[in-house]
């Protein structure tokens, strides 16, 4: 076995047994024919683990080789103690062997001269003291020359612990103790009063009369120790006892079984002893709780049964390592007298076993050591280098290293299994905190999909390949071909990547060829998925041309071609496969590359596309009406059904007129009369203009395919011949449309006679003699209706429209003639006069009471004064207010305009009336008079700005002034001139003497 040898197998509920007959006799066999038996018996727990689930183990183990494996085969390893600079073995010939964490051999101390007991090692690594059964404790100096001093106690030692500061306090003291059940505390004491130390002296801890001390450790100023009746603690500082923790009541003898000492931490004692472990904190009292001469610490116990004997505890971060003891299970029969039934259980291999703080075994691994099965519990010990978690197990023959299992450990065990992809996660997970020291994430990738493709799982592996292969480029290609190779394309083309990295085109044609020599579906869909730039199109579509040539009807390939040409640059053959193919976006490709000379000689395979499109547009509305009535609960939300001239095509010809003419396309068509009769339909409703000399065929395919639109077109156009078009409704006997042509020939009374006869209709027969609004039509079909009583009736109810004395008809109606409903009617007649005479009445009231008001609003709008402040002459620019002149007061006309004048700047011909008086009483008589004489002039007086279009006074007096005009403010007496106004702002036109 060599020195990374794994030395551990995990628990199995089946144990096989021996056959044994002689117990003596299996303890004389040689140590060749136990590891023979040792191999067999791995074989078979093997066997029985193959069913049950492994679990990875916790820690792993290495056997020491190197000069320790030499020194045991001579030799028997008796005790174990670790520190951070080495490792010290005792042994039963009375060496202590100082070992690096190899298992190299440092120092060979040997001067016990039986079995060494116990070893404790000062902190600092400088001393090393040893316990032997020869009853010595020899303290050893490590790094110089002193010799090692010895203490005889003349009684078997079992153990020894140094104090913490050893290397500090020259007292130098260590605790012992062993088969007399003293337990010892050894230290320099002071002889003279200069400071020189004398001998040493035992000062006694633990009297006898509680059995053997068996084991005892040093932390900070705390003993713990353990004999017969259990484990006690003892601090140095105030030199008491501070607790006892008594042995399980119900535990095995103590003398069977050793008792495992392990300070976790300051405060904290671990206890394994036979088949319990006791964990005890020590805890301060608080100060009102302390009593005189009493400690001032107790300790908390808790404690748990186990299912094996504990033959070593250590801590492990928050939990505890146990290496635990088993033995096989004999069902003895007492009555008989066969050595077989009565021999020793046979041990198992031993095992350490991770217990949280709940007693739940974490992880259990049992360690192959060399005769296992003829040790007991007292021939194992464990001990650990704390800084480090590294523990070490000694049995007589051998020296194991356990330590946690790191992220190449666990890698390590899972690629064993094969079990890849867990340590792939574990490996990227470990990327953000440095990753694995042995493995790389991409060579760990690439086995991974080694075994997949072993295993045959190639769309798993396809699907790994992206984040192993990342944007390595050249990973990428060797792993396509690979692919290509196993004839797999298939599984990885969807994850071939074409950016971050682009790989050679090479990779991305041969991926289309393998497609299309076997699955034309997959080609398809790598080219649409992928881009045209990152391969060579051309090289591509020479490629599937040619097989094209050979399977002609091929849907798959002319998708293929179309798809092609169009990121060829090649629109007008993509078009062609594309029309072929009915593909929707043709219309859209027809337009983005302006197609339209590609079509104009494919009218008909365009309108074909169109109509298959529109079929399906129908099923889907015809699907959602179905669903919608299906929940009558619901509100029905009514659907916009869609026409046939909506249709892409159709508007495609309809928008492009000046591409593909009008008469182009109806040839196209003329052998296809529905689809004819969609173009120009479409072509009609956009435009009643265009088309106009096909108009005379719309009637017939109106007629024939959309007879509810015929009457709408034949009122909407005026591009056909009359006569044809009665023709056509005279074959097809559409009486309606014969009507309305006869009407616009000309031919009422025979268009009358049509309705009357033909169709019976009253009210059509009164709608079309009132579209006519002829008076021979009124009275022909007056004289027509009078041996009718239904059209007697129509023309009563329709008095109110029709061109009929009501008196006339009346009286021209036969005696004796039953008419039904006449009274009726007659009712309504007088009912409806009575209304038109009432509506006359209120019509007339409304139109006096409108004059009335206007006449007040006039009367009141002229009554009113005008307001002159800073008021000028709008002819020379002067103040109103005074003559500038002759420096006496003018007369002033102003007018409704709001413009004002002097009197003798408005009337220039020389003859003017006399002024109005400036006083008294009959000044308002006089300003009267005085208006009157200016209006009864040969030519009165008017306003020559408001009169002149060009405003050339306004211009002349703005150019003189170099200033606008200031607007006339009028009141009215008795309200404020702010107000609103009743005669719409006119001002009325009053001579005023200022």
């Amino acid at each position: 076995m060599d020195q990374n040898e794994e030395i551990t197998q995990q628990q199995t509920p089946k144990e096989e047994n021996e056959s044994i007959k002689d117990e003596f006799d299996e303890e004389k066999r040689e140590s060749s024919e136990a590891e023979t038996d040792d191999s067999e018996e791995e074989d078979e727990e093997t066997t029985e683990e193959e069913s049950i689930e492994e679990d990875e183990p916790k820690l792993k183990y290495k056997r020491l080789e190197a000069d320790v494996s030499e020194l045991l085969k001579k030799d028997a390893a008796s005790a174990l103690s670790v520190s951070e600079r080495f490792v010290a073995l005792g042994t039963h010939n009375g060496d202590v062997l100082v070992l690096d964490f190899d298992g190299n051999l440092n120092k060979h101390l040997s001067s016990h001269a039986a079995s060494v007991t116990d070893i404790a090692i000062e902190v600092s690594g400088e001393y090393i003291a040893s316990a032997s059964l020869d009853g010595k404790v020899i303290i050893y100096s490590l790094f110089d020359d002193t010799k090692p001093q010895i203490f005889n106690y003349r009684r078997p030692l079992k153990c020894i612990s140094l104090d913490p500061d050893f290397h500090k306090k020259d007292t130098q003291r260590f605790v012992c103790g062993g088969m007399s059940g003293v337990l010892n505390l050894n230290e320099k004491a002071l002889v003279t009063p200069v400071g020189w130390f004398g001998q040493k002296q035992d000062t006694i801890l633990q009297h006898s009369g509680e059995g053997p001390i068996s084991a005892v450790r040093w932390k900070g100023p705390l003993i713990a120790y353990a004999n017969d009746e259990g484990v006690k603690i003892y601090n140095t500082q105030i030199q008491q006892r501070i607790t006892y923790i008594k042995r399980p009541p119900d535990s095995p003898r103590a003398d069977l079984y050793r008792c495992n000492l392990t300070w976790h931490n300051e405060t904290t004692l671990l206890v394994g002893w036979a088949n319990f472990i006791q964990t005890a904190v020590v805890k301060e009292y608080a100060k009102h709780e302390i009593q005189p001469g009493r400690p001032t610490q107790y300790v908390e116990v808790s404690t748990f049964r186990t299912e094996f004997i504990v033959c070593g505890i250590a801590p492990f971060n928050d939990m505890t390592l146990v290496l635990a003891y088993l033995t096989d299970e004999i069902v003895q029969d007492t009555e008989t007298e066969d050595l077989f039934q009565h021999r020793r259980p046979r041990a198992k291999r031993p095992e350490l076993r991770i217990i949280n703080s709940f007693n739940e075994e974490i992880s259990t691994d049992a360690l192959s050591l060399h005769g296992f099965q003829y040790y007991q519990a007292n021939d194992y010990e464990l001990d650990y280098f704390p800084s480090e978690d590294m523990f070490y197990v000694v049995s007589p023959k051998d020296l194991v290293l356990a330590k946690p299992r790191d992220l190449d450990d666990h890698i390590s065990w899972l690629l064993e299994r094969s079990r890849y992809e867990e340590a792939l996660s574990s490996l990227q997970e470990a990327q953000a905190w440095g990753g694995s020291k042995i493995y790389n994430l991409t060579d760990l990738g690439e086995r991974y999909l080694n075994y997949l493709i072993e295993e045959e799982e190639f769309t798993k592996a396809a699907e790994n390949c992206e984040r192993i292969l990342k944007d390595n480029r050249e990973l990428w290609e060797k792993w396509v071909f690979i692919f290509a190779n196993l004839r797999q394309l298939q599984a990885i083309t969807q994850y071939i990547p074409y950016v971050k990295p682009q790989l050679s085109s090479t990779v991305y044609e041969m991926v289309f060829a393998h497609f299309l020599n076997h699955d034309h579906k997959a080609l398809l869909f790598t080219i649409t998925s992928w881009p045209p730039s990152i391969y060579n199109v051309q090289s591509v579509i020479l490629l599937v041309e040619d097989i094209f040539e050979k399977e002609q009807d091929n849907q798959t390939l002319m998708e293929c071609l179309a798809e092609l040409y169009a990121y060829s640059g090649q629109p007008d053959k993509a078009l062609e496969y594309s029309l072929r193919l009915r593909r929707p976006n043709v219309f859209e490709l027809i337009r983005e590359h302006s197609l339209f000379s590609a079509i104009e000689d494919k009218v008909l395979l365009l309108m074909e596309f169109d109509q298959h499109l529109f079929k399906e547009v129908k099923k889907a509305e015809e699907a959602e009406i179905a669903k919608l009535s299906q929940d009558p609960s619901k509100p029905q939300i009514r659907i916009k059904r869609k026409k046939a001239t909506d249709m892409q095509a159709v508007q495609l010809l309809v928008d492009n007129t000046e591409h593909i003419s009008v008469s182009h396309v109806v040839r196209q068509l003329e052998k296809e009369p529905y689809f004819l009769h969609i173009y120009l339909d479409a072509l009609f409703i956009k435009d009643h203009h265009a088309g106009y000399e096909f108009h005379d065929r719309q009637i017939e395919l109106y007629a024939e395919y959309d007879y509810n639109r015929l009457i709408e077109f034949l009122r909407s156009s005026n591009y056909y011949t009359l006569e044809h078009a009665y023709k056509i409704c005279e074959q097809r006997d559409l009486v309606p449309e014969m009507v309305f042509l006869l009407g616009r020939m000309g031919n009422n009374k025979e268009a009358l006679m049509l309705i009357i006869r033909r169709m019976n209709d009253v009210q059509r027969a009164i709608d079309f003699a009132k579209e006519q609004d002829d008076e021979i039509l009124w009275e022909d079909l007056l004289t027509y209706s009078l041996d009718k009583p239904k059209f007697i009736i129509g023309l009563l109810e329709n008095l109110g429209g029709a061109n009929i004395d009501p008196i006339n008809l009346i009286t021209r109606i036969p005696n004796g003639k039953e008419i039904p409903g006449l009274k009726n009617a007659l009712i309504k007649v007088l009912q409806d006069f009575n209304l038109q005479a009432s509506l006359r009445e209120g019509c007339q009231k409304i139109l006096v009471s409108d004059s009335v008001s206007m006449a007040n609003q006039l009367q009141k709008a002229q009554k009113r004064g005008i307001s002159g402040d800073n008021l000028s002459c709008s002819i020379c620019t002067n103040p109103i207010t005074k003559d500038v002149v002759t420096d006496s007061v003018s007369t002033v006309i102003i007018f409704f305009c709001r413009h004002a004048f002097h009197e003798t700047c408005l009337i220039t011909d020389g003859v003017l009336p006399n002024p109005p008086e400036s006083s008294g009483r009959s000044l308002v008589g006089s300003k009267v008079r005085h208006t009157t004489l200016l209006k009864s002039l040969s030519k009165p007086p008017t306003c020559p700005i408001c009169n002149d279009p060009e405003h050339t006074h306004d211009k002349q007096k703005e150019k003189k002034t170099g200033a606008n005009k200031t607007p006339i403010r009028g009141f009215v007496r008795g309200q404020n001139h702010g107000g609103p106004r009743e005669d719409d702002g006119m001002p009325p036109m009053v001579p005023l003497r200022l």
